[in-house]
């Protein structure tokens, strides 16, 4: 399998991003994402397309930790997510978002007291390059698992919830009948 290094394949818009500090961010109807997704809901935006946003700091990097995550339509960026506009001729948004979240990339992030993964070592992360046909294929069938998957732990939670309210209610009328 061929690999390229991420920086290869994806436009790094991090110029554009722009921090707001909390009382200077006016309420609004515009996402506010960080490291890890949205923080607020401010008055402006300085993006409207899909990208794909990867935790700078703040962030986890170990694998299924969803460092990395997809955003679209109008949206502002802090300084805590690297922007991406990958190479749609190249790699897709999704695949490059399920295989961001599926490899542990701590070994790219830098710092002991304040862990971050920088620009230069996020550019350098190997990705492999399928044809765009395999990557939908396979983009495809990972959303097919993960939403039995979904829809299993929606039924295991509810078997819970029910198991509780059962134990609760023996409970009660075990200690409610002294």
């Amino acid at each position: 399998m061929k690999y390229l290094p991420l920086g290869e394949i994806v436009e790094v818009l991090d110029k554009l991003r722009k921090p707001v500090s909390k009382k200077n961010r006016t309420a609004g109807k515009y996402p506010y994402y960080g490291a890890t997704g949205i923080v607020d809901y401010i008055d402006d935006f300085i993006f409207d397309e899909e990208l794909v946003l990867v935790g700078e700091d703040g962030a986890k990097w170990k694998s299924m930790e969803k460092t990395a995550f997809i955003i679209s339509g109008k949206t502002w960026v802090n300084n805590h997510a690297h922007v991406l506009r990958p190479n749609n001729e190249v790699i897709q948004n999704k695949f490059l978002v399920y295989y961001l979240n599926f490899k542990d990339l701590s070994e790219f992030v830098t710092g002991v007291t304040v862990p971050k993964l920088n620009q230069e070592r996020l550019r350098s992360i190997p990705i492999p390059i399928l044809t765009l046909k395999n990557q939908n294929e396979t983009i495809l069938y990972l959303d097919e698992v993960f939403e039995k998957i979904e829809v299993k732990k929606d039924i295991h939670s509810q078997t819970i919830e029910k198991l509780e309210v059962l134990k609760k209610s023996l409970l009660n009328k075990i200690f409610d009948n002294e």
